[in-house]
């Protein structure tokens, strides 16, 4: 029998090796990694198999098979193998150690041992695949990990008897593989269609001519001497290819302007980057870099586009500004003639610490020289440079306590209830009974405080008052409830690039830029309520927003909170049920005149107009 199960799976291992691995094709791009391997889950089972030496070298030889069949240079061919053998091996160590005996697995007796094998497997293999190979940072992708782990323990649950019961998971293998392939095949046709379109901007004007295309050379350059991780290389790479595609809004003819702009046509200038922000944060694969793109005609003082400096900037819109500048002086242009390389390098140079970052213009004018960038920076700057990249994803916290999902804690009883059936557990039985009976009350009062909050809003809708004093009548109904720390209600543009604060109350709100940049670029998520943290806005707890329309669908306006945690469930409810009534009592009337009663707030801050001779070598 042990030579029967290592030999199907070392042919498992061989076969799902060059299956698995046909449809990779060599692109780089921002494209999401997160794949589950067939390859690991037929390492684990072989792992519970056959043991850690015989798993190891199954690992060995399906990574070996599948390297050289698909022409991986040997020195990459064998360091995988190493990798997959040793975590393999560690794999099966730990296994042992938790009570797990090789050849057997029986649950649930066994599932701590289960646990620490698969904990054990995708640790390694991150670490040295990850980290050491890929100088990635640790990301263990604890999703799919689970899902081969748990896929390798159901090939050994049936194989371990009967080889051939394993026949049945071929079909589900198969359809998990081309999931993934279709997937990936989007993806890239996605980024290929993209990338068309930034070539379409580029060509509109002759002096523009593969513009995106020099960017994105540079900051790639620049990221790979700071010798960052593939992957944010990858995404730097990425905002610079796609940063300019906003400009499709503004007419040929005021790229090609040989004179000064008018304020008309500054106006759609400033525009374009937002615009750029607006189209990437729908692709889930380019969104991280939306934030970078809206914000690479700043500067470090402050005095760009949309007047955000200091520590406001991210470092990867840094890269962005240096590079697109860069680009912009050394191409000529209907107003003026190029620089030579060496007079732009000393133009970044002399606007180091007011045009650019520091650190960032440093290191640009190393590699643009030929110099190693960890030659002319601190140990402090370059630690912070290799930061730069790091992706926007802030993952929100305080998303609420059990109690505010009493839907959860009833399902959850009810599968823990049916289970204690299953498995003849009288107590788990009972105690998902009584969980799920807690769960529906807790459901029911949630309703009950619901339909509460419902009136209180609708009594504080019900006047035909100024929209302002409606606004404050709806955050005092809600503040018993729900405590925040600033409320604001924004009448957004009909462009859909800016606003303006129609109404607020309370302190330490965002900062006009933060809170426009965060709405322009969710705007059209088509989302009942907009969530982010606010660190994100530059403030403390949760940030949230509901847009507000007219009957016609139109969105005029956003109702904004800070709060320090998000709504209870209740106040929540209301609110997603009071939102059209919402939108009609809260937007703004439309002016027939042409005029407005008072001056709001200008949400989008720009910089003075005189302040753009401090950025003349910038590009329009």
């Amino acid at each position: 029998m042990g030579h029967t199960t290592l030999a199907l799976l070392l042919a498992a291992a061989i076969l799902v090796g060059l299956f698995e691995d046909s449809d990779r094709e060599r692109l780089r791009g921002p494209i999401h990694t997160d794949r589950f391997r067939l390859a690991c889950a037929v390492q684990i089972a072989a792992v519970i198999m056959l043991g850690p030496w015989w798993a190891a070298l199954a690992a060995a030889v399906g990574t070996v098979a599948a390297g050289l069949f698909h022409g991986v240079s040997p020195r990459k061919v064998w360091f995988d193998a190493l990798a997959y053998s040793g975590a393999a091996c560690v794999a099966g160590l730990f296994f042992r150690l938790a009570g797990g005996d090789v050849g057997t697995l029986q649950l649930l007796d066994d599932l701590v041992p289960l646990v620490a094998l698969a904990v054990a497997y995708l640790t390694v293999r991150a670490l040295l695949l990850d980290v050491v190979c890929a100088r990635e940072n640790f990301d263990p992708r604890l999703v799919p990990s689970a899902g081969e782990a748990a896929l390798g323990g159901a090939i050994a649950l049936l194989a371990i008897d009967h080889p051939w019961n394993v026949v049945v998971l071929v079909p589900l293998a198969i359809a998990l593989h081309q999931s993934q392939v279709r997937l990936r095949g989007l993806q890239r046709e996605t980024l290929r269609a993209l990338e068309t379109f930034a070539n379409i901007v580029d060509e509109r004007d002759p002096s523009t001519y593969r513009h995106s295309v020099r960017v994105a050379g540079y900051v790639d350059s620049l990221a790979r001497a700071l010798r960052l991780p593939f992957s944010d290389i990858d995404r730097l790479r990425w905002a610079g290819r796609l940063h300019d595609l906003g400009k499709v809004s503004v007419d040929a003819s005021v790229l090609r302007k040989r004179s000064g702009l008018d304020g008309a046509e500054w106006a759609a200038m400033r525009r374009h980057p937002r615009l750029s922000a607006r189209l990437l944060q729908r692709f889930e694969f380019v969104a991280p870099q939306a934030h970078a793109v809206e914000l690479h005609h700043e500067r470090a003082d402050g005095h760009g586009y949309y007047g955000v400096g200091g520590d406001d900037l991210p470092l990867a819109s840094h890269f962005l500004i240096v590079a697109d500048s860069f680009d912009a002086m050394t191409t000529d242009r209907p107003y003026r003639k190029g620089l030579s390389h060496e007079a732009a390098l000393m133009e970044i140079e002399n606007n180091a610490g007011t045009q650019f970052h520091p650190a960032v213009a440093k290191a640009f004018v190393a590699v643009q020289r030929g110099i190693d960038p960890a030659a002319v920076l601190t140990p402090d700057e370059l630690q912070e440079m290799r930061r730069a990249s790091a992706p926007y994803r802030l993952r929100l916290v305080g998303v609420g306590e059990l109690k505010e999902r009493p839907e959860l804690l009833a399902l959850g009883g009810v599968v823990l209830a049916l289970a204690g059936l299953g498995f003849g557990q009288t107590w788990l039985t009972a105690t998902g009974g009584v969980l799920a009976l807690a769960g529906l009350g807790l459901r029911a009062v949630v309703q009950v405080r619901a339909g509460r909050a419902v009136a209180a809003l609708q009594q504080a809708l019900g006047s035909h008052d100024e929209h302002s004093a409606v606004f404050h009548r709806v955050v005092g109904a809600m503040s018993p409830a729900w405590h925040q720390t600033w409320a604001g209600l924004v009448k957004w543009d009909d462009d859909g690039l800016g606003g303006s604060v129609d109404a607020e109350t309370g302190q330490d709100g965002p900062a006009p830029s933060a809170l426009t940049s965060w709405l322009v670029r969710e705007a059209e998520s088509g989302r009942d309520a907009i969530i982010a943290p606010g660190a994100e806005l530059g403030v403390d707890g949760v940030a949230v927003a509901l847009p507000l329309r007219r009957d016609n669908s139109a969105l005029v306006g956003f109702l904004a909170f800070v709060a320090p945690k998000l709504p209870p469930r209740h106040v929540e409810l209301a609110l997603l049920e009071s939102l059209d009534d919402l939108g009609l009592a809260l937007a703004a009337r439309p002016e027939l005149d042409g005029g407005g009663s008072q001056q709001a707030e200008p949400l989008e801050t720009v910089a003075d107009p005189s302040d753009f001779a401090l950025v003349r070598f910038d590009e329009r």
